[in-house]
């Protein structure tokens, strides 16, 4: 066992697991008391992935992003800061904005009901025939905000009133993938996948390749199973690498190159594929020549929406001549992502029968313990034995 432990250890991870873990119970994917615990101590207190800046180039510029119960406006202001402003008017709780995306023309935003008037930054600058007094002080009625941090071009929020620091959270990410200069990059594709399955089966199903051989032969051709390494299991960041088999490849229909490398991307990463879980949120998978993107937002035990964007140095987007290599990344991981959606969907059904109580990891699943134990550590839960 000593042994053992040391081996992982070296590998980042700081227990041992062997064959025949348990995972958790099964109704952490369907029980509706556990999914309202996640929201309120996960969703509203995590920093999570909202948005790309570039989806908001130009003052008054928003974006809808719902939380569960939570809408929250994502806007720039003059300052050509994003602020994050809670949906509600400080009147009456009238919602502000009902459209998914748009530009405040007037660089204001005004509820449609009495016309409360906001700056961009959220302060109230009129309420019509309110008269300031000891009931009603103007400057106490500005909109509600939650937190926000850009990193590498992603805008990521913080609902809670006394959030952990991001870097605190996100401490393995610092750093990381700064030779992709990601915030110098633009989405090129996009696709919305609607499934039917607990949010944190896909948190797994990305961490682990032990089903690829069945799953995935065109992936497994691509990247061996056996090259999959984890170099960060740190809280909510945890991830690793898979080496590419064809030199200076990626992963395309064709196992070529998408693009030239991306940025200042050289040396071993040229023949890396990186798989981050940003717990709770974000699975990012930065290629040599592209950088693949999930926004995984849940709708309840067993339904979420799983954004997938595609994100390409901005001349390779206006290249015609690019257009094929483009094409070939998002075929290669839009038919991935079917074949992970098909069995993420099967284990959904499979975990909900009275006969299922707590699986068992293989030793080659030790990450997805570690996402087991952040999932258990944030709703204050033992791990069950």
């Amino acid at each position: 066992m000593d042994t053992e432990k040391k081996v992982f250890q070296k590998r980042g991870v700081d227990y041992p697991i062997i064959d025949g873990t348990r995972t958790l119970p099964g109704k952490y994917y369907h029980s509706r008391e556990i999914y309202d615990e996640e929201v309120e101590k996960i969703f509203y207190k995590f920093w999570m992935f909202a948005c790309r800046a570039e989806e908001l180039p130009q003052v008054g510029d928003f974006k809808l992003i719902q939380v569960e119960d939570e809408s929250l406006i994502l806007v720039r202001d003059k300052s050509n800061n994003i602020n994050a402003h809670f949906n509600v008017c400080r009147h009456r709780g009238t919602q502000l904005c009902t459209e998914a995306s748009g530009s405040y023309k007037s660089k204001n935003i005004q509820c449609p009901y009495h016309a409360w008037t906001y700056d961009l930054d959220g302060k109230l600058i009129s309420a019509p025939m309110m008269q300031e007094g000891h009931g009603f002080q103007k400057d106490q009625c500005n909109l509600h905000k939650a937190n926000v941090h850009v990193w590498e071009g992603f805008v990521f929020i913080n609902l809670d009133t006394d959030p952990i620091p991001f870097e605190e959270q996100m401490e393995a990410l610092i750093g990381k993938f700064s030779n992709w200069k990601m915030d110098q990059l633009k989405i090129a594709h996009h696709i919305r996948y609607e499934l039917k399955c607990n949010w944190k089966l896909i948190l797994q199903n990305y961490q682990e390749c032990y089903h690829c051989p069945g799953v995935h032969p065109l992936l497994t051709e691509l990247t061996p199973v056996q090259s999959a390494q984890h170099d960060s299991s740190k809280g909510a960041v945890i991830g690793g690498f898979m080496d590419l088999t064809k030199e200076r490849g990626s992963m395309t229909m064709n196992g070529e190159a998408a693009a030239p490398p991306v940025c200042d991307v050289s040396g071993e990463d040229l023949q890396r594929i990186y798989y981050y879980s940003v717990f709770p949120n974000l699975l990012l998978t930065p290629h040599p020549d592209f950088v693949l993107f999930h926004h995984i937002t849940p709708l309840g035990p067993g339904k979420i929406t799983n954004d997938c964007y595609w994100l390409f140095r901005p001349e390779i987007i206006n290249d015609p001549n690019a257009q094929a290599g483009i094409k070939s990344a998002v075929d290669f991981w839009d038919l991935t992502n079917r074949q992970d959606w098909q069995v993420c969907e099967q284990m959904q059904i499979g975990t909900k029968s009275k006969r299922f109580t707590r699986g068992y990891y293989s030793g080659r699943e030790d990450i997805l313990h570690q996402l087991d134990m952040e999932v258990l550590k944030a709703l204050g839960h033992e791990e069950e034995s």
